[in-house]
């Protein structure tokens, strides 16, 4: 797509420079700030949201189905046997 942008003359001093010394196009620099932009511009998401993207939350199969529910019990069980042990 052409996207015609009319720019004050200092900006566009500006952005020659720039281009220059950074041995980039005008259409490379608009397209990363454009890029930039809209990605900071779109929703947030939730922790919750995140975490089901990135996968750190799910079910893992324990064989245990009562891990949730009785998880206090199952600790406690556990500490006392590691204590027995010693």
């Amino acid at each position: 797509m052409t996207l015609t942008v009319k720019l004050p003359e200092a900006l566009e001093r500006d952005l020659d420079v720039h281009c220059k010394i950074k041995k980039l196009t005008k259409s490379e620099v608009v397209t990363r700030l454009l890029e930039q932009y809209l990605a900071l511009q779109a929703p947030k998401q939730t922790p919750y949201e995140l975490a089901v993207k990135y996968k750190l939350i799910g079910c893992f199969a324990s064989g245990e189905h009562s891990l949730g529910r009785d998880h206090s019990r199952i600790i406690k069980e556990k500490l006392r046997a590691k204590q027995r042990a010693r």
